[in-house]
């Protein structure tokens, strides 16, 4: 049958003021996304001015796995154009977090057109609350997940490896894991809004549980570094939040029971992970440190104050100054007191380099000799306790237990326990104008005295 006149016309009409509502619904958009931009932009700007004191403070997580492994907690560049790009993403990323909340808003200002009121309060609701989840997400990434995972990677490199680890790529890395990690913390908020606008029933969350434990376990793996610390750390809080957004959209008694032992199960491996991490260190503890005691890490150039009870890699030098006095112990099972006014490099648990000072040497038995190297040579022992003297010109070493091993000039010497003995290159030092004023009198010819 065909139509009217009439009827085209009104059809015509229908259809005109569909593509003038789609229309307007894109200029609005336009509008929202240059009003979003625009937040972004000023917030770039506003970062670019405090880029070196944002870089310092995303750098916290690195400096305390740095510091825990005694390695150099300086971040490198490969070009001179590489920490130009690094700050422009660190201000990015940091700008886009700050104009978050302008942009959920002008989101809302969107989306709110189209909703029933019912909806409407719903969103309204949604959008403060998954802000403060965002940000959660990002500070338990930054205070937790980040800095033990960091040391967990760095502490299984063992000793003997300086790892680089460039501005660039831990810019990228750090803010990509804390960005998505405030994405994972949405996950109990996107279930509830889904139930309460009816779109999914909590059952379909219930009967999907297994899936979920598959798809958070390769979440994970994607959004984390490839190894099973991290990625464990990040499943299980998802695993939480998951079964969190069950009960909040069903509560039951069942439903509290299976989150509360997951949170506890959770919660028992969070502590064992952060006992283990925070008492492994490395190579060498710093024992009983007092006053002024300094560190110099591998590839550094400034000397880093440090406290009492920390563990250092291989490769360090220590300084103390005049009222400073410390101890450290390898793995190995020696223990190194050290003086005031004394400096010592530590190559690694069986070799140390004294510069100059004083350091009580005690060493258990063992088939390795632990090795002291001096200005004025070398000083071995697989047993005992020695005390070594160390100056420009001359070492004394003290063996006050056991038997030592004196390699000087290319010659062996054995120093028995209760023995001193004066190592210096060339001999000992002597009043050479004595010398010279017995010698002129015995080489003089007779005709040259007339």
């Amino acid at each position: 049958m065909e139509k009217t006149k009439a009827e085209e016309i009104n059809t015509e009409n229908e259809l005109e003021n569909i593509r003038m509502s789609i229309g307007t619904h894109l200029e609005e958009l336009r509008r929202r996304v240059v009003y979003s931009l625009i937040a972004i932009v000023f917030c770039f700007v506003v970062c670019w001015f405090f880029k070196v004191q944002i870089l310092d403070i995303a750098k916290n997580p690195h400096k305390f796995a740095m510091i825990k492994a005694g390695l150099s907690t300086e971040l490198q560049v490969l070009s001179y154009q590489e920490g130009f790009y690094a700050y422009m993403k660190l201000c990015a990323i940091t700008s886009v977090f700050l104009a978050y909340p302008i942009i959920i808003y002008q989101i809302w200002q969107f989306v709110s057109v189209g909703l029933y009121k019912k909806e409407q309060r719903y969103v309204l609701l949604f959008l403060p609350i998954s802000y403060g989840a965002f940000v959660v997400g990002g500070l338990f990434g930054y205070f937790l997940l980040i800095p033990f995972g960091l040391q967990f990677l760095i502490g299984i490199l063992g000793p003997g490896i300086q790892p680089i680890i460039t501005m660039k790529e831990y810019v990228s890395f750090v803010f990509m894991l804390t960005v998505a990690l405030g994405l994972v913390f949405q996950l109990p908020l996107v279930m509830l809004l889904l139930t309460k606008i009816r779109f999914i029933t909590p059952d379909k969350f219930i009967s999907w549980r297994k899936y979920a434990i598959l798809v958070i376990f390769i979440i994970a793996a994607i959004v984390t570094p490839p190894d099973p610390f991290t990625q464990t750390m990040t499943a299980i809080p998802m695993l939480v939040l998951y079964e969190l957004g069950i009960l909040i959209s069903r509560p039951t008694k069942k439903g509290f029971i299976f989150l509360g032992a997951i949170v506890g199960g959770g919660a028992i491996i969070l502590v064992a992970v952060f006992f283990y991490l925070t008492h492994k260190g490395g190579e060498i503890g710093l024992l009983n440190a007092q006053g002024n005691i300094q560190v110099l890490y591998p590839g550094g150039k400034e000397w880093k104050q440090v406290s009492n009870r920390i563990n250092f890699r291989n490769g360090i030098t220590l300084k103390t100054g005049s009222e400073g006095k410390t101890a450290i112990s390898t793995k190995k099972g020696v223990d190194v007191g050290i003086d005031a006014n004394t400096e010592v490099h530590f190559h690694d648990a069986w070799k140390i380099k004294l510069k100059t000072g004083q350091v009580l040497i005690s060493v258990k038995e063992s088939e390795i000799p632990f090795e002291v190297e001096t200005p004025n040579g070398r000083i071995r022992t697989t047993k005992g306790t020695l005390n070594i003297r160390a100056g420009e010109f001359q070492t004394i070493v003290t063996s006050i237990k056991g038997e030592a091993t004196l390699l000087l000039e290319g010659e062996e010497k054995k120093l028995l326990e209760g023995r001193q003995h004066k190592m210096t290159i060339g001999g000992e030092p002597v009043d050479i104008g004595v010398i010279i004023n017995w010698s002129e009198g015995v080489l003089t010819k007779p005709d040259e005295k007339k």
